[in-house]
C-alpha cells in the first residue's frame, strides 16, 4: 500500500485495483476498454489475457483473486488464447497490412 494511502487511514496491506468487474463480449466483434487515464483499462486487459507487463514492474507482484468465467464456465487460458488477440497500446503496426492480417 502506498504511504500516502496509509497516511489517509487506509488499513489494507495492498490496494485493490479492480473489483466487481462484469462484462460481456460478442464473438467476432472488436471490443476495447475505454475510459480516462488511470481507471484500470490496461490492468483489466492484462488480467483477462493472463499476462503481466514488464512496463508496469510495480504491478507484476500483484494478486488476482476471484475467478474469470466465459459463458459461465471457468476460463481456460489455452482455449482463450486461441480465440482472442491482444494488441498492446505501444505495438507498432504496418499501414500496408490489414487489421485481419495483423
Amino acid at each position: 500500500m502506498p504511504a500516502e494511502k496509509k497516511n489517509q487511514g487506509v488499513a489494507e496491506d495492498r490496494p485493490q485495483l479492480l473489483g466487481g468487474v462484469t462484462s460481456s463480449f460478442r464473438f467476432g466483434v472488436l471490443t476495447t476498454p475505454m475510459g480516462v487515464s488511470g481507471v484500470g483499462k490496461t490492468t483489466l486487459t492484462n488480467v483477462l489475457v493472463g499476462r503481466k507487463t514488464a512496463k508496469e514492474p510495480k504491478k507484476t507482484g500483484g494478486y488476482i483473486e476471484g475467478d474469470i468465467r466465459i459463458s459461465g464456465f471457468p476460463k481456460n487460458q489455452e482455449t482463450f488464447a486461441r480465440v482472442s488477440v491482444y494488441y498492446d497500446q505501444t505495438d507498432i503496426h504496418s499501414p500496408q497490412v490489414t487489421t485481419r492480417k495483423s
